[in-house]
């Protein structure tokens, strides 16, 4: 097994299938901290009461004696005012004992309300220790807290945020419908790397023009894998679909291309077809070629041709009057393929790439494409293939996908297919295996996939890939230049009756243009609200539509029910901390009771359906009906 080199890519080529990753919210496992915090006393109700009582009688404890020993001074008074012989110093000695017992009604006055001020100051001093320690409580609370959300933070801080997300165990192929350029280019980068590291060789064929492959066979070279690159129809004498087909294969193969999904009424021409082609390249047999067949056909025409005399006299001999016609439409369909194989390239590579050249015509592919895919069934059927991938599969025959995909699975050998639209084949083909749903502009697809998944389900991606769809630009710069650039200078010096000058002149002339060509594409929307680091969304072809380029839903079959996974296929994610390369298994949600944010599940997995005993019902609400409170509110 080649070692990985050094680099981004590198860290992609790790055994274990993966088509992304699914982003779980380690704040889910947060619990709150549940113990309450301390209440405000109170102080004794028995202190409180006494103050009142003594509060009540205030009034009349202190205006009694005070009224006392002012009426007992004013009795002295009167007395001394009675007394007319009385001395000075007797009038003193009377007032002094009016004053005297004036002053000893107050002091009274004071006595009586001491107890009032004595509990007024318990009180006071009850309040002060009952506030001190609701003080001290509340900072020993706050202490305890915080080390337990920081414990919690510690905890959830070790969790892996991004778990792979794998296809089904076993064999079963992968479906992925819709998407962009910059999207299916994500996806062969990290499914193509880890089908590479965990089943070997690969077949991989890319119809779209774009060659999407480009960052895959990179990951390959640098981690020390072969490849085979060939183009078509440019390299096609390098391509051998033919030599390892038998001639009931090769005359099934022309038969569909031909006709393809014609009605059951052509049935005698397909019949005849077949019949003619069959006994044509029995003729040619065992050296079959479409250069050899072409020139049979060529034959009947009565065109030169390369056969041998031999070959000629056979193949005049099986010609009917009425089959010069049919034999023309044949010649049609074949004669853009007269190169194939001409140049065979045998030499055995990890990562074999079939690219179509990006001004090939479609009428020119079909053809091409159906022999394509018998080939890549008799490789199956006779070679070791780990995994094939067919890039832009939308105009290959359904029933020839359904033949690949039931012997693939039969051998072992993954295939994975790539829809551009969920249009006709794609309907009759997909739903075989694992199907993942991309980004589908058209509104009628993307009902269809709502539809095939089931609307109302909600799932969540991340703000990081959330923020890449939302603001999307792809630009290409081409800038050409080019600078001229000429100068020189003279200079005299004369001499004349002492005195000298200078005479110098200098030029130039500089040229400069250049040519910049810049693209750009640009999508914004926003249609959710965020919580902590999540985006969600509920199943409809709106949300299909505006899906980001690195964004795909999963319909993932486990056991007899089915689940939707929301993965992320940014392949620089890979260098993201917290990033596992297998699947997580999570451990249980906290009680909704005790999560700091409530919920019963990972939102990035929803169930879709699941089986259950017969005449048994689920006792709970399910998974999918339950969202977390505040997602996706408008």
């Amino acid at each position: 097994m080649a070692t990985p080199a050094s680099g981004p890519l590198s860290l992609l080529a790790v055994p274990g299938e993966r088509l992304g990753w699914i982003f779980n919210d380690r704040g889910l496992y947060r619990r709150r901290f549940l113990e309450s915090p301390p209440q405000l006393g109170a102080v004794p109700a028995r202190m409180v009461e006494r103050v009142e009582r003594w509060e009540k009688g205030r009034g009349k404890r202190s205006l009694i004696p005070i009224a006392v020993g002012a009426g007992l001074g004013a009795i002295v008074i009167l007395c001394a005012v009675g007394v007319w012989t009385l001395t000075t110093s007797g009038w003193i000695a009377m007032t002094i004992i009016a004053l005297f017992l004036t002053a000893v009604g107050g002091v009274v006055a004071l006595l009586a309300n001491l107890p009032l001020f004595l509990s007024r100051r318990a009180l006071q001093l009850a309040r002060h220790k009952v506030e001190a320690d609701y003080a001290q409580a509340s900072t020993d609370w706050e202490r305890r807290r915080q080390e337990y959300d920081r414990a919690q933070h510690e905890a959830v801080d070790q969790m892996v945020e991004w778990g792979a997300a794998a296809p089904a165990e076993g064999d079963r192929r992968v479906d992925i419908v819709g998407g962009t350029t910059y999207g299916w280019e994500a996806v062969l980068t990290v499914y193509g790397g880890s089908l590479l590291a965990t089943r070997g060789s690969m077949l991989l064929v890319d119809f779209t023009g774009a060659a999407l492959c480009g960052e895959l066979i990179q990951l390959a070279t640098t981690t020390g894998r072969s490849v085979k690159v060939s183009q078509f129809p440019r390299e096609l004498a390098s391509i051998d679909l033919v030599s390892g087909l038998t001639t009931d294969e090769l005359v099934d193969c022309l038969v569909e291309a031909i006709h393809g999904d014609t009605s059951t009424a052509d049935r005698a021409e397909r019949s005849q077809d077949s019949l003619l082609l069959r006994e044509i390249c029995e003729v040619l047999a065992p050296d079959l070629s479409m250069a050899r067949l072409l020139a049979a056909l060529r034959v009947h025409n009565g065109r030169p041709s390369t056969l041998t005399t031999a070959e000629r006299d056979r193949l005049l001999e099986l010609q009917p009057a009425e089959s010069h016609q049919r034999l023309r439409r044949i010649e049609s369909f074949v004669s853009p393929l007269a190169t194939l194989g001409t140049d065979p390239r045998t030499d055995p590579a990890d990562l074999t790439c079939l690219v179509a050249d990006a001004d090939s015509g479609s009428a020119q592919q079909e053809l091409f494409k159906d022999l394509l895919v018998r080939w890549l069934a008799s490789q199956v059927r006779h070679e070791k293939v780990g995994s094939i991938v067919l890039v832009g599969a939308d105009g290959v025959n359904h029933r020839a996908v359904e033949r690949l995909s039931t012997l693939c699975e039969r051998r072992g050998t993954r295939l994975v297919l790539f829809f551009a639209h969920l249009r006709e084949e794609a309907l009759q083909t997909i739903g075989g295996g694992e199907v993942a749903l991309m980004r589908l502009g058209n509104h009628r697809e993307a009902s269809q996939a709502a539809e095939f998944v089931g609307k109302g389900h909600r799932f969540v991606i991340s703000r990081l890939t959330r923020t890449l769809g939302g603001s999307e630009t792809h630009t290409v710069s081409d800038t050409e230049g080019e600078a001229v650039s000429e100068g020189g200078s003279t200079s005299r010096t004369q001499f004349y009756r002492g005195i000298v000058w200078t005479d110098s002149k200098d030029w130039g002339t500089t040229r400069n243009w250049s040519r910049t060509v810049a693209q750009a594409d640009g999508t914004n929307w926003s249609d959710a609200e965020s919580l902590q680091r999540v985006y969600e969304y509920a199943v409809e072809p709106r949300v299909l539509q505006d899906l980001p380029d690195y964004a795909l839903l999963l319909v993932k079959g486990i056991g007899r029910g089915s689940v939707v996974q929301a993965v992320e296929v940014d392949p620089a994610l890979v260098t993201l901390p917290r990033l596992s390369m297998e699947p997580l298994d999570l451990p249980p949600l906290p009680d909704p009771a005790e999560a700091l944010f409530p919920a019963i599940r990972q939102p990035a997995q929803v169930i879709v359906s699941t089986a259950y005993p017969l005449g048994q019902e689920p006792s709970v609400q399910r998974a999918t009906e339950v969202h977390l409170p505040g997602w996706g509110e408008q």
